[in-house]
């Protein structure tokens, strides 16, 4: 399609005026081209014929943004349906050789998104170049004084009479829109400056008001050091006092403690000769005591030479008892033989009268080896049954197998979600990984239960003839995209999805109405009567989040459809049922009434294409064909248990009659281990008797050897008794001995006790004189630390190092200090309380002062220059705002002539103002419009 326009040479346009505008694939249009004018350019046509979407076209095509238009978010919606790419060239007037800019909009893979390659005069060009380029020309299709969409008309209705002023600004003369933004910037600033300095004057006032309780301060601070200052000195005059004090103290110790050191070596002298007296005492006691335990030792060694006696005659007296107890026990052993030997003779013949009762060994081997030999015959005639019946069950066991892979792959045909997310898988793989993780990781969502997706994998059609209408009805990205009810849950998959993983998929809140609140006007009978076979919702099985986002977004509880081509009487059906949008066997009608003129209803009729993403007839033939398969394989399966059960069968004498030899096998070897175990038994029974006899006991030679033993054994025990009895005897003498000795000790024991009271006496005067020259030592040592603790206080005091001296000027300053102790502390509590009634002690007042000082003399600085600065920039501006002033009213002057003009010519009144302001606030400035459309209008 092309538009012819018939123009004069190109003096009629203006630079950057549209000459050209072509759209290919471009909404409704495949292929057209249309001629500007140079004046006013009229575009006439029935609704849904396409004017708005040339307004769209120039729009996107100068590089203006999809929301300017309100239509649509992306620019890949504007491409005609079917299409994967539209452009759109657009020719600007700028002699010689005008600009032809070109844009071309592609959809991507999956359909979701879409991109934009910009041409200027066919090279390829940014975004960005091409913005500059149409800005160049003054063209600004964000501006609604000069492109106005049919879409934003309300939006330009609600632009305040100052924004008014700054659109038509922008779009007659840009540079005057600057010079006013410059002055709304100059007298936002000069009052924040003057309130700057309404607050810098309001700091120093502040500032005035601290100097003099600083003042103040500072004075009571130098006063409290001048106190502190004293006490110090008065302290450190205190500790030399103390110092000197305990010096005198102990030197007067030391004299003490050298008395007392003379006074007890004269008493050590006094003392000797009893000490001398007493130790020849302790000497003759010592040698007594050591006679005494000479005798005692011989006595304890007769004592055990007796003990040892007693000892081994009681040895001997055992003896005797253990050879007698020997003897009577042999006794009792031979006749326990003779006993046992009767006993074992009685067993064996026990043992041979059973072993004559069994056949003989040889008979039983032979009946033995004869049920050996019917056993492998039963065997032989068993064994072609078995192999036959091991074959089928092998067969049997194959069956089985292919029965389960058969069941395995019908359910996985069965599962019409997989194979959708199969299909999904062919057509974007980002949607088929997005879902994937979802199954896995349900459990980190606040409600997995409702949150479903893509809804392509979820819905099931029941009937596959109406899959094509519902394919037609709901739209490519919602069958891939994936419903939430909760927001949180879709920001936590929309954050994993495309900020993680990089995954481009699409999601949905489900928010509507239960769908049992939601019930088309019509029942299904009455729809049934213009022809319909149901409503759509009825052939849709899925989730309920899915149902209600499909009942709230399309409607598809009131959408009926229909497999027959014609459908009786239309009107009825849009006027009595009240159905706008319904579905026959290959097309769809969508009904709606027009905006505009008489209001007729417009009907829209469009193809349906063939489904593809809900087509499941390969799936049901690909089932059948699996169930023929498993209904055969289980046909053999029962055949093959048919006839093992007959081999069984067959098999089941057979197996009786070897039972049965077995039995009678193991009878005759069970004959055979007794005999064994009997003969066994025989031959014990004899050894044993010969090992029993074989043991002799003469009784008459044992009890001679037992005399001859008891009779030396007697003459052992006197031998002994002699010995001890000489022993006692040594014993008595050494006894009475001791105790001569122990009356000595007792003579000498007494005459050491009087010397030793007497030495006691003397030990107990010299203990006193050492215990007062003890307690003087420890006198003298604590004084001595207390010395140089007090030196050490006092050096610290006075601030001087361990080996200096007092300073001059220090000693002259405390010669000038009492010398007595009392003196001193009544006037450090005199100071004290000096201090106590000043407690300005915060050396910060100090820098706090300094800083207040400074801080003033900077403040009354910086508010003579911003007073300065405010007074220069006021004059300098004067200029700028006669200039703007002068251009925004010739500029409102010349659109009120014509718009005075234009409504003249409708015999109508119309005037546009400019509102000024007396204080020059260039915010208010705006523009006002007044119309009077009757003659009795005001």
């Amino acid at each position: 399609m092309t538009s012819h326009f018939n123009y004069n040479d190109g003096h009629q346009y203006t630079k950057g005026s549209l000459l050209d505008i072509r759209l290919k694939n471009f909404l409704t249009y495949t292929d057209c081209k249309f001629r500007i004018g140079p004046k006013m350019n009229l575009i006439a046509g029935p609704n849904g014929s396409g004017k708005s979407s040339i307004v769209c076209a120039v729009c996107l095509g100068l590089t203006g943004a999809p929301t300017i238009l309100g239509r649509a978010k992306q620019v890949k919606d504007f491409i005609k349906h079917g299409e994967m790419e539209a452009t759109v060239e657009i020719t600007l007037f700028d002699p010689p050789a005008h600009t032809i800019i070109k844009s071309v909009f592609k959809r991507d893979g999956d359909m979701q998104y879409g991109t934009t390659k910009w041409f200027i005069n066919g090279k390829s060009k940014s975004k960005k170049e091409v913005a500059e380029v149409v800005r160049s020309y003054n063209i600004q299709v964000d501006n609604f004084c000069q492109f106005l969409p049919q879409d934003k008309v309300v939006e330009f209705a609600k632009l305040s009479k100052e924004d008014l002023l700054k659109e038509t600004e922008k779009t007659i003369n840009p540079e005057l829109f600057q010079k006013h933004v410059k002055l709304i910037n100059f007298r936002s600033g000069e009052e924040n400056q003057m309130k700057e300095i309404e607050k810098k004057i309001e700091y120093l006032q502040v500032l005035e008001s601290q100097h003099q309780v600083l003042h103040h301060k500072l004075q009571r601070y130098r006063e409290r050091e001048k106190h502190q200052n004293k006490l110090r000195l008065l302290k450190i005059k205190r500790c030399w006092v103390e110092y000197e004090n305990e010096l005198s103290k102990y030197f007067q110790c030391k004299e003490d403690l050298k008395k007392l050191y003379d006074e007890l070596k004269t008493l050590k002298e006094s003392h000797q000769p009893q000490l001398d007296a007493s130790n020849r005492v302790k000497s003759k006691r010592r040698n007594i005591m050591d006679e005494m335990d000479k005798l005692s030792a011989e006595a304890k060694g007769y004592q055990s030479e007796i003990r040892s006696s007693k000892h081994e005659i009681s040895k001997l007296v055992e003896e005797t008892k253990t050879s007698s107890s020997d003897f009577e026990l042999k006794k009792a052993k031979e006749q326990e033989k003779v006993s046992k030997i009767q006993n074992l003779k009685i067993k064996l013949a026990s043992v041979k009268d059973d072993l004559n009762r069994i056949p003989s060994k040889n008979e039983l081997e032979q009946e033995i080896h004869k049920k050996i030999l019917e056993i492998q015959e039963l065997e032989k005639s068993k064994r072609p049954l078995e192999v036959k019946k091991n074959n089928l069950e092998d067969r049997c066991r194959d069956i089985t197998t292919e029965i389960e892979d058969n069941e395995n792959a019908l359910m996985k045909s069965s599962d019409t979600r997989m194979t959708r997310l199969n299909t999904i898988r062919m057509r974007s793989n980002h949607v088929y990984q997005a879902a994937k993780w979802l199954d896995e990781n349900k459990s980190i969502f606040k409600n997995p239960d409702e949150i479903c997706g893509p809804i392509l994998a979820e819905i099931t059609v029941k009937d596959q003839h109406f899959a094509k209408f519902i394919e037609d009805c709901i739209s490519y990205r919602d069958m891939l995209a994936f419903v939430f009810s909760n927001k949180d849950d879709m920001q936590i998959f929309l954050h994993e999805m495309r900020d993680k993983r990089n995954l481009q998929i699409n999601t949905i809140i489900a928010d509507g109405q239960p769908i049992d609140q939601q019930k088309p006007r019509c029942s299904a009978d009455d729809i049934r009567k213009y022809g319909f076979d149901c409503y759509m919702s009825t052939q849709i099985d899925a989730p309920n989040i899915i149902l209600r986002y499909l009942y709230s977004r399309y409607g598809i509880y009131r959408i009926p459809i229909a497999r027959t081509k014609v459908i009786r009487n239309l009107s009825k059906v849009t006027n009595e049922l009240m159905v706008n949008d319904f579905y026959t066997l290959d097309d769809r009608y969508v009904c709606h009434q027009s905006k505009y003129g008489s209001r007729e209803k417009i009907t829209r009729i469009t193809a349906v294409r063939e489904k593809k993403l809900l087509n499941s007839n390969e799936e049901m033939k690909h089932i059948d064909t699996l169930n023929s398969q498993r209904n055969a394989l289980k046909s053999k399966f029962e055949s093959c248990k048919s006839e093992i059960e007959n081999i069984e069968t067959e098999l089941k004498p057979i197996q009786n009659k070897i039972d049965n030899i077995h039995q009678d096998k193991k009878r005759c070897e069970s004959k055979k281990n007794i005999a064994n175990i009997l003969e066994s038994k025989i031959n014990g029974y004899t050894e044993n008797i010969k090992d029993t006899e074989a043991v002799s006991f003469d009784i008459e030679e044992e009890e001679n050897k037992l005399f001859k033993k008891l009779r030396n054994l007697d003459k052992e025990k006197l031998r002994i008794l002699d010995e001890m009895k000489s022993s006692a005897k040594r014993y008595t003498s050494s006894t009475k001995d001791y105790i001569s000795e122990t009356l000595k000790l007792l003579d000498i024991t007494a005459e050491h006790n009087r010397w030793a009271e007497v030495l006691a006496k003397s030990r107990n005067e010299a203990k006193e004189y050492i215990k007062q020259r003890n307690l003087k030592k420890e006198e003298l040592i604590f004084l001595g630390n207390s010395l140089k603790n007090k030196l050490a206080i006092a050096r610290k005091e006075s601030n001087i190092a361990v080996d200096g001296s007092l300073p001059v000027q220090l000693q002259e300053q405390l010669s000038l200090e009492p010398d007595d102790i009392e003196e001193i502390d009544e006037s450090i509590q005199v100071e004290n309380w000096k201090l106590q009634q000043n407690t300005d002690d915060d050396s910060s007042v100090i820098d706090e002062y300094e800083k207040n000082v400074s801080e003033i003399s900077v403040l009354k600085n910086e508010i003579t220059t911003l007073n300065g600065k405010v007074s220069s920039e006021n004059n300098k501006l004067k200029d700028s705002i006669d200039s703007w002033t002068k251009e925004v009213s010739n500029m409102i002057t010349g659109i009120n002539d014509k718009f005075k003009h234009f409504f003249n010519k409708l015999n109508c009144v119309g005037e546009v103002k400019l509102r000024s302001n007396e204080n020059n606030d260039f915010e208010k400035y705006a523009i006002e419009i007044w119309v009077k459309f009757r003659s009795t209008d005001k």
